[in-house]
């Protein structure tokens, strides 16, 4: 089993191109691109951006799996993204949240914004295209399986009661979440992260629920693989 730094070295190698020319495709320094090849950085900065380069996906360079798996199996072809096709690919709405008059916080769908999405995808997931929107990750609590700016696709259905240790999209006062949730015995609900160290688990009274949580949908499709 290869670990980060060696699997790493090898995309490099495989693709044919120097840690220099590596560093300046993706902006970063060739010091740092060296730590990650000798071991000294385990968590690198970008590593979306690095996996695209090395033509792998994120995935496998963070934790391994099939040394084959290539980034196309991720990553739309480029007519796709100039012209969907719709018989292919559904446009789905982007949800926001917006302060309106009273300033008070309301989920919105961005005008004249839409994620395409492989209707394959949503068959797979047994999910009316009606019923799916799709929200962007912000911030780094879901790393590394989620980074900020990745879109996710949620089917809005699924609002009324979780499954422990799913991912939801919420909205929490004026914020746009997504988290996973666990139900307390009390009402309450427990929202989790990936990136635990960083983000420790946050408990809720079935009052702050209440008062603060707005679940808008179960989380079933990710712009990577996870």
């Amino acid at each position: 089993m290869y670990n980060l730094a060696e699997r790493f070295k090898m995309a490099r190698e495989k693709a044919g191109i120097s840690q220099v020319q590596l560093a300046e495709k993706v902006g970063l320094t060739q010091q740092a691109i060296a730590k990650i090849e000798n071991g000294v950085t385990t968590q690198p900065r970008k590593v979306n951006q690095l996996a695209f380069a090395l033509g792998v996906t994120a995935n496998w360079l963070l934790f391994g799996g099939d040394e084959n798996e290539r980034q196309q199996h991720f990553v739309m072809p480029e007519w796709e993204q100039t012209e969907p096709n719709p018989v292919i690919i559904a446009e789905i709405p982007i949800l926001n949240i917006e302060l309106d008059n009273d300033k008070k916080p309301q989920l919105v769908e961005l005008e004249r914004a839409v994620f395409p999405i492989r209707k394959e995808e949503l068959r797979k997931a047994r999910v009316s295209e009606t019923s799916v929107r799709v929200v962007k990750v912000s911030g780094n609590s879901l790393y590394p399986v989620l980074t900020n700016g990745d879109m996710v696709a949620i089917d809005v259905t699924e609002n009324q009661s979780i499954s422990d240790g799913d991912l939801y999209a919420l909205r929490d006062g004026v914020l746009l979440r997504v988290k996973i949730l666990i139900a307390k015995p009390d009402g309450g609900i427990i929202l989790r992260s990936f990136n635990k160290d960083e983000y420790p688990d946050e408990i809720l009274t079935f009052e702050e629920c209440k008062a603060r949580i707005h679940l808008i949908g179960r989380v079933f499709w990710s712009c990577r693989s996870w």
